[in-house]
């Protein structure tokens, strides 16, 4: 079919009375989430106020109230800028002298201004600033749409590929995004801001499904990741399975949370080797006791403490294999975390000497640990600053 596009403009006044009646709206089903920094949203207004053009937005009349005869306009691209015109006038941020472009001469009316700091003159300017409007098709349908929005970034470098994945509509995307929201997160810190406004909590939460549907695999690419939202895109028929096992991890996870512990599940590659343990642990059916929480935890504090290059010799033969275990472990955490052999070896090692541990591990874990404290309280090099871990 082919569709028609009207282009005109729309003055920020008009833009900003729709956004603000819900009749201008973003659907977060293909939309990115907001990602743009105060540098962007600076240099954006900052354009404005110079009368300068700034990119066409693309809007769908996707819908009309049959009660009132309003349309419901969808941003198909150019979130993000509205996003910053709406928050600037709102008085969310100023402009800050030092994300600004324009000689000093020719900022200093608005250098380090909120709007509502803004001269009557500079104001008007702002409201009556005209943006070029591209009118999508009416009889264009969601579809449609998703694929445009999908296709109007294809170029765009600032699109990562989740975004991208999550620009067309995904039974297996919509279960990750689900998952992703979940409180588990939150509680245990994983993800970072700048992680969830570029959706890699979304992609994460798709690799922890693909972990309960098939196991440790290979993730040093996306093909893995591709293919899986290639396969379930239309239907996706055991999701309800793969999150009831994901959500009792979750429970054994939260079994394992101290003091000792939050630094070490808050980090992705960690968290991943915990659901591949709580994975088996469920799966086998293991009775997670006090004692294998504890042990678990002296195993984390040693951890924690341990440096790469750090050779120790220790007399007795468990003591040996554990602090040779930690060191293996260490590494398989420094780099190539996601290549399949270190994320089986980071599993197999927390599974032999923690839920699976011989008698008397925790009593050589505290013994270990009593030996680095001695080291480092003597040695600055091995000092308790903790050292970086490539992440998932």
């Amino acid at each position: 079919m082919q569709f028609k596009f009207q282009r005109n403009t729309l003055n920020i006044k008009e833009i900003y009375d729709d956004f603000k009646d819900e009749k201008l709206v973003i659907d977060n089903s293909y939309q990115r989430r907001k990602v743009w920094m105060k540098r962007d949203n600076v240099r954006l207004i900052e354009t404005i106020l110079l009368n300068w053009i700034i990119p066409e937005i693309f809007l769908w009349p996707a819908e009309i109230n049959p009660d009132t005869g309003d349309t419901v306009t969808h941003i198909v691209d150019g979130q993000q800028r509205i996003n910053a015109i709406i928050d600037f006038i709102s008085g969310e941020y100023k402009l800050q002298e030092r994300y600004l472009l324009s000689e000093p001469d020719v900022r200093g009316e608005f250098t380090n201004k909120k709007f509502s700091e803004l001269s009557p003159e500079l104001k008007k300017n702002i409201w009556m600033y005209n943006i070029s409007i591209v009118n999508i098709d009416r009889k264009c349908t969601i579809q449609d749409i998703k694929h445009m929005f999908y296709r109007l970034n294809l170029t765009d470098y600032s699109l990562n590929e989740q975004e991208k994945r999550n620009s067309l509509d995904n039974e297996f995307g919509n279960v990750s995004k689900e998952l992703a929201n979940d409180e588990f997160w939150e509680k245990h810190k994983v993800f970072s801001a700048s992680d969830i406004k570029r959706m890699k909590d979304i992609e994460y939460c798709s690799n922890i499904i693909i972990l309960v549907r098939e196991g440790i695999v290979d993730q040093t690419s996306s093909k893995k990741l591709n293919e899986t939202y290639d396969d379930l895109k239309y239907e996706y028929l055991d999701k309800d399975n793969n999150i009831k096992l994901v959500n009792l991890i979750m429970d054994v996870i939260d079994a394992f949370k101290s003091k000792d512990s939050i630094s070490f599940l808050n980090k992705k590659s960690q968290m991943y080797t915990m659901f591949c343990v709580g994975l088996e642990v469920i799966e086998n059916k293991i009775d997670l006791t006090d004692n294998i929480v504890s042990t678990f935890n002296s195993f984390v504090r040693v951890y924690n403490k341990f440096k790469n290059g750090m050779d120790l010799t220790f007399e007795e033969s468990l003591h040996s294999e554990l602090f040779e275990a930690i060191k293996k472990y260490k590494l398989a955490s420094s780099e190539g975390v996601n290549k399949l052999s270190n994320r089986v070896i980071r599993f197999e090692i927390l599974m032999k000497h923690c839920i699976k541990a011989k008698p008397y591990t925790q009593e050589a874990l505290k013994h270990i640990e009593k030996v680095i404290d001695n080291l480092q309280s003597n040695d600055n090099d091995y000092s308790t600053v903790e050292e970086d871990e490539e992440e998932e």
